[in-house]
């Protein structure tokens, strides 16, 4: 998983430099974004990815790196 990339995509959707944004950036306290803000990520990523992420795994991503880690897991299966 290329965590530039990720990192990137998510950097269009929060007002913050992508060099602050790591595998251990907490989405919604570190960067303050909400559910609405996640689910536009999550559909960006789908698209760029070509996967499909279920509803229900959104709830339990805390972090930039289980966003990546979830990424790979399904371009990998």
């Amino acid at each position: 998983m290329d965590i530039e990339k990720l990192v990137s995509i998510i950097g269009d959707f929060v007002d913050v430099d992508d060099v602050e944004i790591d595998e251990n950036t907490r989405i919604r306290t570190d960067l303050g974004l909400n559910s609405f803000d996640i689910v536009n990520i999550i559909v960006e990523l789908e698209r760029e990815y070509n996967v499909s992420i279920a509803d229900d795994k959104l709830n339990s991503i805390r972090t930039v790196g289980e966003i990546a880690a979830l990424i790979e897991e399904k371009t990998k299966g």
